[in-house]
């Protein structure tokens, strides 16, 4: 029981959206409930978001392209759908316990 995802990686990061994807395989996700789309953003994305049958889209990128993905999903797809977006981020990082302060801080 739950949610399967349709992973549509950016136009220019696909190998590690595959690698991503087969681990997540290897770790026992079902390929039914996983499955990898690559190609055109336009052509891929603009077919899922305007699709009546998806629930939730997920997306990180521009402003810009996250207001077409809300307007489009709405007006064309399902007009319920759950939008999740995070824009205007520059290359967030995640660090952990083992980093060291001046790996993380620009000093001037």
């Amino acid at each position: 029981m739950g949610n399967a995802v349709l992973a549509k990686p950016a136009d220019l990061t696909p190998i590690i959206a595959i690698r991503a994807v087969e681990l997540m395989y290897e770790a026992g996700v079902p390929k039914s409930s996983l499955q990898l789309l690559i190609g055109d953003g336009p052509v891929i994305g603009n077919a899922l978001v305007t699709s009546k049958l998806i629930d939730g889209i997920c997306f990180t990128g521009s402003t810009k392209i996250a207001k077409l993905i809300n307007k489009n999903s709405v007006s064309k797809g399902n007009p319920y759908v759950s939008l999740i977006a995070e824009t205007g981020g520059i290359n967030a990082m995640i660090v952990d316990s083992t980093a060291l302060p001046e790996q993380l801080l620009k000093t001037f």
